[in-house]
């Protein structure tokens, strides 16, 4: 149980969607910058690759701890150290000379991201119930995905811009106003809550999964540039077979596991992973690709590539704003298989447009595509999220959101990885084909998932259409 009950106010939900914004625009915004950053810093890719690697897996692997973290000492507490800790990360990186510089304040970033990250969907689900939560949970999954999007065209124009003779030192000085912010009214206005029984920090747990994460990550991330560290690999199924039974034994002995198992025990939570997965290992390849292709081989600047994506953020957050009256009418399951139906439109499109219009092609010829899948992605993760979280106890709150944090957090960078590897090996064909052969990956893994979600629609839906 919790042992706070204060509500969360409007304001105080918007200084948490603003903490929020620091970590999750981080993964985008310094990949527009990187061409910049390597230059600056005089490094080879493999340098850039563990600029984007190494906060990554500090961010993936630390947000189980976070989660713990908050409930045992307060998850305001902990919100407003991780916004704290951010703010020094990003001073230290913005700054940075070299490469090792560099490397310290991205690994700080992702410690400390990791932090913040999971209080807010924790408090946000111990502080509201019934329609104030479900707003609040779409809030918090339009935010998401915006952030993204958001990171990509944000990062584009500061580069260009060049405010200050800054340069990409600018997308890590942006963070400090939003951190002053936060912390200027978060320590008045954002309720505290924990668990009423402290619970031990689950190091064993911890340490396991983080190895297990780094075993799967690590070569995901830089296995193209160090090919024998793919052999991790192996190590992951006998990790996570270590993992679930000690989960398992702790929780029989009353121990707070960091991953409750009993959490997998309710169906609508396990499809709701899996609904989450289909976004997260698919949106963030998406944009990388697009991205990727748009300014290596169609030779758009920064803030051009940037540009593309607007349209993509303000139809994902009006998609996200819409989706709890639309989810109520026709069910949260419907609502996913139709997210995935707009989403491969906008990937098919985008693979048209290119194709169309080739080295002509202009930031407004990808409007209705990028239209298309951040209004997709939106139905995706807003019906995820509510799938995972509707029959979730308010005393599983911090574990429900570790959980989800981790699934989607560790799932970005694999995207990321899938979507990079398939690129490298069409790039010597031509932008459509590389396109083509990458998003085809990227919907077949919808497919699958809308398969899986249609087949576990709750037994009343089905039986509702069965004669009486």
């Amino acid at each position: 149980m919790e042992s706070q009950k204060n509500s969360l106010g409007t304001f105080a939900l918007i200084l948490l969607v603003a903490g929020q914004l620091l970590p999750q625009i981080d993964f985008s915004i310094v990949n527009v910058a990187l061409e910049r950053i390597g230059q600056s810093l005089d490094t080879n890719d493999i340098g850039l690759v563990l600029i984007v690697a190494i906060y990554g897996l500090a961010y993936a692997a630390m947000i189980a701890t976070g989660g713990r973290l908050g409930d045992r000492y307060g998850r305001k507490k902990i919100f407003l150290i991780g916004v704290i800790g951010f703010g020094l990360a990003s001073v230290i990186c913005g700054m940075s000379e070299n490469l090792t510089v560099m490397l310290i304040g991205r690994l700080l970033q992702g410690v400390f991201g990791a932090l913040l990250i999971p209080q807010i969907l924790a408090i946000i689900h111990s502080s509201l119930s019934g329609e104030r939560h479900s707003r609040a949970v779409g809030i918090y999954t339009s935010i998401g995905g915006l952030s993204f999007v958001l990171g990509q065209s944000l990062g584009g124009w500061l580069v260009s811009a060049n405010v200050f003779d800054l340069g990409w030192r600018l997308t890590f000085f942006v963070n400090i106003p939003v951190c002053v912010f936060v912390l200027i009214f978060g320590f008045k206005v954002i309720p505290e809550s924990q668990t009423q029984a402290i619970p031990k920090m689950d190091y064993a747990g911890i340490s396991l999964f983080t190895l297990l994460l780094t075993c799967l990550l690590v070569p995901m991330s830089v296995g193209s540039h160090w090919p024998e560290l793919w052999w991790l690999l192996l190590f992951t199924l006998p990790l996570s077979w270590m993992l679930w039974n000690l989960q398992v034994r702790k929780e029989a002995q009353k121990q707070n596991p960091v991953f409750p198992p009993s959490l997998f025990n309710t169906p609508k939570f396990v499809v709701g992973i899996i609904c989450l997965m289909g976004v997260a290992l698919t949106f963030p390849g998406y944009i990388f690709v697009t991205a990727l292709t748009l300014q290596s081989k169609l030779h758009f600047t920064p803030l051009q590539s940037g540009n593309t994506f607007i349209s993509m953020g303000l139809l994902y957050f009006l998609g996200s704003i819409l989706s709890k009256r639309i989810g109520a009418r026709i069910d949260d399951y419907r609502y996913y298989i139709i997210g995935i139906s707009l989403t491969v439109i906008g990937f098919i499109s985008t693979t048209y447009a290119i194709d169309w219009f080739g080295n002509q092609i202009q930031v407004w010829d990808l409007v209705i595509a990028t239209a298309f899948a951040g209004f997709g992605n939106s139905c995706l993760a807003s019906s995820a999220y509510r799938i995972a979280l509707s029959h979730v106890e308010q005393n599983q709150a911090s574990g429900a959101s570790t959980v989800l944090n981790t699934v989607m957090q560790g799932c970005f960078p694999i995207s990321t990885a899938i979507s990079g590897e398939i690129y490298s090996i069409t790039s010597s064909f031509n932008e459509v084909v590389t396109m083509t052969s990458v998003l085809t990956v990227l919907a077949a893994i919808l497919m699958v998932v809308g398969i899986i979600v249609y087949a576990k629609r709750p037994v009343r839906q089905l039986a509702s259409i069965k004669p009486q």
